[in-house]
């Protein structure tokens, strides 16, 4: 607790504080309203309501001599920030000692920073220092005590502990693996190809949830911006390039600095993936609730669960939406993309949140020897799925429909193993799909998969060398295919073969 050197008694009353108003009125952008707190100058118990929860803001918990400012603070803020913002504002104040608040309120403006020096040597937590700054720049907008408008400067330049966002970016621990984005992109695969052969096999629940892992694993969107998504925000026209019709979706961008400065985002669905947004918008009339223009019909925390329980279900790990964001920001900036075009893509209004992304990736050479699968980034990725290994004498013995053979990019390969359900009734494309598929049997020759990294190798540097590894080439596809077949080169025993020049 700090002690009141330059600060009044703290049995003196605050002075100046603004009355708060009968009704306080704020808006919540993810149901588009505004909503209204009745009776608020008589009860000491506020509910809010924004993002599809209720949350309560308790004034008792103060005691009476910082209670009407923290409630008049609070009333003001909920007409100029989120709710969600004055509730994380609400809950750093109350972990602030009464008397540390209210000796803060009534010093001396001059004597503001031996005070701050004191509570930063108790190890108060970032978000109540946040708070009491923001308490106090109120006081000074509002010329609470001795606070005046001339001291705010002051505030806002107090300091407070660094806190780095990005450590988990820059360590590398939020991104995904390659095997594990590999496996979203089959299950993905999987659902769209059962809706082209039988759509009742998919029910609402899985087509929703799918639709959902497409926008937080292709674009890295905020779970609250697929949340707010609703169905006149779903175009979907044929525009003759391909029998699948073209999607786009529209995302509202939230989370800025200034209001002034959002604006809606349009993203285009990878064409094998719109199957299941036509579906939704097929399905939308039967599926949303009554009065509930949401595509998804989930709140904002209703979608974190979602995200995180059919990860864990695809990978056997639990991951999160915030962790597919980072890995698609990752992705794209390891894929060549500028500041300004991370930014567009995040939808983030200043360049400089990105740039946490730029020093985690590696330069242009790295990026082509992760893509040739000599970078120790694949000689770290774990175990790829796959059935077993099958010897050469079990291999003949398969039926012919379970010998794995195609001829990717012009080269045939055949002879790599077999696949236990039967090539004629797998959708994907032969040797490219087989590495890494669970029901892949790998023939246990080290030179036979030798032969095919050096193959696939081939094709990979004629992309590069003629300049058409652009993100969605063939190149991307042949990368993840490469560095699978490391792997079960390593399972077999061998160390890593670099590529010859």
């Amino acid at each position: 607790m700090i002690q009141p050197s330059t600060a009044a008694s703290s049995s003196h009353q605050l002075t100046g504080i603004p009355p708060v108003p009968a009704v306080v009125r704020y808006y919540d952008d993810f149901t588009d309203s505004y909503a209204q707190v009745h009776d608020a100058d008589q009860h000491d118990k506020w509910i809010i309501a924004y993002d599809g929860i209720s949350a309560t803001l308790d004034f008792t918990k103060f005691n009476a001599e910082i209670r009407p400012v923290v409630k008049s603070w609070c009333a003001h803020r909920l007409g100029s920030l989120s709710p969600r913002t004055v509730q994380y504002y609400y809950y750093g104040i109350r972990k602030l000692a009464a008397d540390d608040v209210c000796t803060a309120l009534m010093s001396a403006p001059q004597g503001i920073r031996s005070l701050w020096k004191q509570l930063h040597s108790q190890d108060i937590g970032c978000d109540s220092l946040q708070a009491l700054q923001n308490l106090l720049s109120f006081c000074c907008h509002m010329h609470v005590n001795s606070w005046a408008q001339d001291w705010s400067d002051l505030v806002s330049q107090l300091p407070l502990p660094k806190v780095d966002k990005y450590a988990s970016v820059r360590k590398g621990d939020v991104f995904l693996r390659t095997d594990e984005e590999a496996a979203i992109v089959r299950s993905i695969d999987d659902v769209c190809n059962r809706l082209e052969t039988n759509r009742s096999s998919i029910n609402d629940d899985l087509l929703e949830t799918t639709g959902i892992l497409v926008c937080g694993y292709q674009f890295g969107f905020r779970p609250k911006q697929i949340a707010m998504l609703e169905v006149r925000n779903l175009r979907i026209w044929n525009d003759g390039l391909d029998h699948r019709p073209a999607v786009h979706l529209t995302f509202t961008m939230i989370k800025q600095r200034s209001a002034k400065r959002v604006f809606q985002m349009v993203r285009r669905i990878k064409r094998d993936w719109s199957a299941i947004f036509t579906e939704l918008a097929s399905r939308a009339s039967n599926r949303r609730r009554s009065g509930d223009d949401k595509l998804f019909c989930r709140t904002p925390r209703e979608v974190v669960a979602t995200l995180a329980d059919h990860l864990e279900n695809i990978l056997g790990s639990r991951r999160t939406g915030t962790e597919l964001r980072h890995t698609a920001a990752q992705r794209l900036v390891d894929s060549g993309a500028s500041e300004e075009e991370l930014a567009a893509f995040m939808g983030h209004t200043d360049l400089n949140t990105g740039l946490p992304y730029f020093t985690a990736s590696p330069s242009q050479g790295e990026r082509v020897n992760r893509a040739f699968g000599i970078s120790d980034v694949y000689h770290r990725v774990a175990k790829i799925a796959h059935d077993r290994f099958v010897s050469r004498e079990e291999l003949v013995e398969l039926k012919g429909d379970q010998q794995i053979a195609g001829v990717p990019h012009g080269i045939p390969i055949s002879g790599i193993g077999g696949c236990s359900s039967g090539q004629p009734t797998c959708p994907y494309n032969p040797v490219l799909s087989c590495y890494g598929c669970s029901r892949f049997m790998p023939l246990s020759d080290i030179q036979i998969h030798t032969e095919v990294l050096e193959d696939l190798r081939g094709i990979l540097k004629f992309f590069y060398t003629s300049s058409r590894a652009e993100r969605g080439s063939p190149a991307f596809q042949l990368g993840e295919t490469i560095a699978k077949v490391q792997v079960i080169i390593t399972e077999l025993g061998a160390e890593s073969i670099e590529l010859l020049p």
